[in-house]
């Protein structure tokens, strides 16, 4: 058993422990000199140090109109988190979680207040106020629904079967006060265990610069990147940029039966704006617009995140912060419209050939209007309705 197993097998123990410690929401719910709410969670112990405690996205310090959430937290004397509170108003399900801070060790225990689950368990060991290792515990459902189990009789479930744990497992090397590399165990719900490596990068004044995740294949993913001095605007038209040259190289790579009719840049809003690019050509039967019905998953083809680094990470993570997500599909629906524009100077094209940036789950009943801000006229509109793409009006 190696170290990253090791600490696997004493997460697994102290999360089994922290059914017992449950009364400590009692004491901590009244400590903090203020309090301070969230539209999502704040404070993620990966980010904790001795000298700060990022909340990691905006904080109000009144609560915020939500439609069905809440999270409150209690702070400290220096702005470090001691408790926290959340709840789900459709569901009516509430979840209550106590930090403990030591010289060498943070903790952070959540529990499901109406089933008694320990819904997360983090913790972090530190040395000289350098972290060490951390481990992280969540149940999939915020332990709310344990098919009827609750408390300490939920525990055997959760552990046995694979779907309902995600754990996270990090351990460090240090050297002059901070991180130079590490290595990781992730088991997501119902998939096998991966492992991978982490390299940091510092500026030349000691700022921590980026972390990346180098898989077992070799492929690399940028995990943080630190704020640089451009705008949103501008990174937002880099990525754009970037995004038109890859997307057309990668078609031009394919032999094409027909001219394309249309290209799909499909992405999900909040948690990827790297698209998958799903072409379609002339003579293909497609129903409004939605080629991944029409063809499968075959036409897929799906862009390096290398090639997108470190700006994609940047810009996601402000865009997180500022929990604004609307430049992600601006800057995808001014990529998609410049390949609509020049996709025919190095590719085969039909007439009323469009490229189009879309999230279907939250976006499908805006269609029309995508086109049209994707760079389709109304030429294009018009023979795609023609060829039975897109319905008539």
């Amino acid at each position: 058993m190696d170290s990253l197993d090791e600490l696997r097998s004493d997460l697994w123990s102290r999360w089994q422990a922290a059914f017992e410690r449950f009364p400590e929401l009692e004491s901590a719910s009244h400590f903090g000199e203020r309090v301070v709410y969230a539209n999502g969670e704040l404070f993620d112990l990966k980010n904790y140090t001795p000298q700060e405690f990022a909340a990691g996205r905006r904080v109000f310090q009144e609560q915020p109109e939500s439609i069905n959430s809440y999270h409150r937290y209690r702070l400290d004397a220096n702005g470090r988190p001691v408790h926290m509170a959340s709840g789900h108003t459709v569901n009516h399900f509430d979840w209550e979680g106590v930090y403990r801070y030591a010289n060498e060790e943070v903790e952070y225990l959540e529990y499901c207040l109406q089933t008694k689950v320990v819904s997360k368990y983090a913790r972090m060991t530190l040395q000289d106020g350098i972290p060490r290792t951390y481990q992280k515990i969540s149940v999939n459902g915020g332990g709310s629904h344990i098919g009827g189990a609750t408390g300490k009789s939920a525990m055997s479930r959760i552990m046995q079967e694979p779907y309902f744990p995600w754990i996270e497992i990090e351990e460090y090397e240090t050297s002059q006060n901070r991180i130079l590399s590490g290595k990781a165990l992730v088991v997501a719900p119902g998939q096998s265990p991966y492992r991978f490596d982490l390299e940091y990068s510092y500026s030349d004044a000691g700022k921590l610069v980026r972390i990346v995740h180098i898989r077992e294949d070799g492929s690399r993913h940028t995990a943080f990147s630190a704020r640089s001095k451009a705008s949103m605007k501008e990174l937002a038209a880099k990525l754009s940029e970037r995004i038109v040259t890859c997307t057309i190289e990668a078609l031009s790579q394919v032999n094409h039966t027909a001219p394309l009719q249309a290209v799909e840049l499909s992405f999900r809003s909040v948690t990827n704006y790297l698209p998958s690019v799903i072409p379609a050509r002339e003579g293909d039967s497609v129903s409004e617009m939605c080629i991944v019905l029409a063809k499968g998953q075959d036409p897929w083809i799906e862009l390096n995140e290398e090639d997108f680094e470190p700006e994609m990470t940047e810009f996601v993570e402000r865009m997180s912060a500022a929990e604004n997500w609307n430049p992600g599909s601006k800057m995808l629906r001014q990529a998609a419209s410049s390949i609509t524009e020049h996709a025919h100077e190095s590719l085969p094209v039909a007439d009323g050939f469009v490229a189009f940036a879309i999230d279907w789950e939250f976006e499908g009943h805006d269609l029309p209007a995508i086109l049209k801000q994707c760079g389709a006229t109304a030429a294009t509109l018009k023979r795609l309705r023609e060829i039975g793409w897109l319905n008539q009006e």
